[in-house]
């Protein structure tokens, strides 16, 4: 009782009542996506069971087999583009301009560097690079230059504008992801994919049922072995700072 006389007493008290419960709702908040590795605004039932999918992912090929494997070549390397400065949807931004980095989701010096150590880890392992294919936007193609020094941009990699994607989004998604996904890259190279989180959980649902993989954390890269026809299957999963070590063996 004293404390709520107090707060209807000074109006200064009264805001700092108000402001304290919503600073525990932010901590909560934070404290759920700290937990996840999917953004806090796209946190739902499709979004945490494709997290749980990437948690779960087991390695069918790795270490030495890995890397030799990766240096022969034939492989499809999917990479999530590496670490941004805040997250949010900007694909549904009435302001979205994939011709203008400022509306858009932009790289932190974190996710710089992420790119950076993703390139030299893949060149000091000696595994060779053929196409790289960036989606339209900033975060991705910057990946691709810093990893690779080079990328060409295919629209076909880009987000739907949707955060809560529905069962016919993400068809489409693996619509146009697949045949990216399915392509037998050039004799003796591998080719990289430079793209985001929601096409690859598309691509993956009819590969990881039912709700495919959300690949976390930003960086992460998935290996598969394209089949053809639509079909590839998944091989690994390499996380930014796993590169070097493949380089090791």
């Amino acid at each position: 009782m004293i404390k709520k006389a107090s707060c209807f007493a000074a109006l200064l008290l009264m805001a700092a009542c108000s402001s304290g419960s919503v600073s525990d709702d932010s901590s909560k908040e934070q404290l759920s996506a700290d937990r996840s590795g999917v953004e806090a605004y796209e946190q739902n039932d499709t979004t945490l069971s494709g997290e749980k999918n990437n948690e779960d992912f087991v390695n069918k090929v790795e270490g030495k087999d890995l890397v030799s494997a990766l240096r022969d070549g034939g492989h499809v390397i999917y990479i999530r583009h590496t670490k941004t400065v805040k997250d949010w949807g900007d694909q549904v931004s009435p302001a979205l301009n994939l011709a203008d980095c400022n509306t858009q989701r932009r790289l932190s010096t974190e996710g710089k560097a992420d790119a950076k150590v993703i390139g030299e880890g893949i060149k000091a392992a000696g595994i060779p690079v053929g196409d790289v294919i960036s989606s339209d936007y900033c975060r991705a193609y910057n990946t691709a230059d810093l990893a690779f020094g080079t990328y060409t941009k295919n629209s076909k990699l880009n987000f739907l504008p949707c955060v809560e994607c529905t069962p016919e989004d993400y068809k489409e998604y693996a619509a146009r992801v697949a045949p990216l996904m399915s392509a037998v890259p050039e004799t003796g190279k591998n080719t990289f994919l430079v793209g985001h989180d929601d096409p690859f959980q598309g691509v993956t649902m009819p590969v990881v049922p039912t709700n495919g993989i959300y690949p976390a954390p930003m960086g992460v890269a998935y290996v598969a072995k394209p089949l053809g026809d639509d079909k590839f299957e998944l091989v690994a999963k390499i996380l930014p700072n796993q590169w070097e070590a493949l380089s090791q063996l």
